[in-house]
């Protein structure tokens, strides 16, 4: 039996775009869908990325402005 490695979110493109390139767009990608805590309700799991850099929060619907991939 053939043993599989765990690629994760990245396992879409297969062998395509090189090793590095993968795990570099990995990474990136695990940042922007981790849950994040809002800074006005203090809320984990409720922020989601409304566009580059805007981020709102679902539960208290506050919007901010933060990095490309990450709230802060």
């Amino acid at each position: 039996m053939a043993k599989y490695k765990v690629v994760g979110i990245a396992g879409r493109f297969g062998a395509r775009y090189g090793s590095t390139l993968r795990k570099r767009w990995k990474e990136v990608m695990e940042k922007r869908y981790q849950d994040y805590q809002c800074p006005v309700c203090k809320t984990v799991g409720t922020v989601s990325r409304l566009a580059s850099g805007i981020w709102y929060c679902k539960k208290c619907k506050a919007k901010w402005a933060g990095l490309a991939y990450t709230p802060y």
